[in-house]
């Protein structure tokens, strides 16, 4: 045999024992009675999903109020209960009419935000969704909306009284009207029809409409208050106006008074008459 044949043949034998070699290994695996196992999931799946995690409404038309809605259904195999939200601005309110839901049951809840009590420009919210079902967990939402430049704005958004004695208190909210009147027809400039409260003791009337220093034209709503009942007291101003957009306006209302009739509640606060300022509810984010 010649050493081109030699070669050959080496070259032939090579390439069988590689075609070999899979089957061999195989062979041995089996005698040894290896077997593959099934891979186990080491954790349960979430109870929870929403129909959409995102709601993102652009930038809509002007109104006095945008929603967003979110659906979720129990995917799991066991009930679950929802044991509270926690939304990133109080203003949006979110709430549950039930808080169990059985597996395969469907739920829903709301992020409002009223465009009138907000800046203008990029807002983005959030929600989170803490619930037990068998352990607990949680489920974030988020909400994105562009709230347009021309509109009412109402100021403050959330009014905070302290009133700890009987001496009558005033306070002021501003409705400025940021629209710019249409080219081909004259604008419905803003008018308040009605303002009412929804604690009964606590006095609201429209003041007087005018123009402020930038040329907007506003409106006030004068706020007193004489006697109030002891403790805390949360409630709503509403505003009614002649636009169709911005037909009602919402002003939370937050009111401290004494512990007892007579006395403070012993915290650390200012005046009735020192306190001209109030508080607005957590900020949300603006680009």
């Amino acid at each position: 045999m010649d050493a081109k044949q030699m070669n050959g043949f080496r070259w032939s034998w090579v390439l069988w024992a590689g075609a070999l070699l899979p089957f061999c290994a195989s062979l041995m695996v089996h005698v040894g009675g290896v077997k593959a196992q099934p891979v186990q999931a080491t954790t349960e799946r979430d109870g929870l999903a929403f129909e959409q995690y995102l709601v993102n409404l652009g930038s809509p038309p002007p109104r006095s109020e945008y929603a967003a809605r979110f659906a979720f259904r129990n995917i799991g195999t066991k009930p679950l209960r929802v044991l509270k939200l926690e939304p990133s601005c109080g203003c949006l309110s979110p709430r549950l009419e039930k808080m169990e839901f059985a597996p395969g049951e469907l739920g829903e809840f709301y992020l409002r935000v009223r465009a009138a009590n907000e800046r203008p420009g990029l807002h983005e919210y959030t929600c989170k969704l803490i619930y037990d079902d068998g352990q607990t967990r949680e489920s974030e939402v988020r909400f994105k909306i562009t709230l347009p430049t021309e509109r009412i704005e109402i100021r403050p958004r959330a009014l905070t009284i302290y009133q700890f004695n009987s001496e009558t208190t005033n306070r002021e909210i501003a409705i400025t009207d940021f629209r710019a009147a249409p080219e081909d027809r004259p604008l419905t400039r803003l008018e308040i029809m009605d303002v009412t409260c929804s604690l009964s003791w606590v006095q609201v009337a429209a003041g007087e409409a005018h123009f402020d220093d930038a040329g907007q034209r506003q409106q006030t709503v004068i706020v007193t208050l004489t006697e109030v009942p002891p403790g805390a007291h949360n409630g709503s101003i509403i505003v009614k106006t002649n636009i169709p957009e911005y037909s009602e306006l919402r002003v939370p209302l937050h009111i401290e008074g004494p512990t007892v009739a007579g006395k403070s509640s012993g915290k650390k606060t200012l005046s009735p008459k020192a306190d001209d300022s109030f508080r607005e509810s957590k900020k949300p984010v603006a680009d």
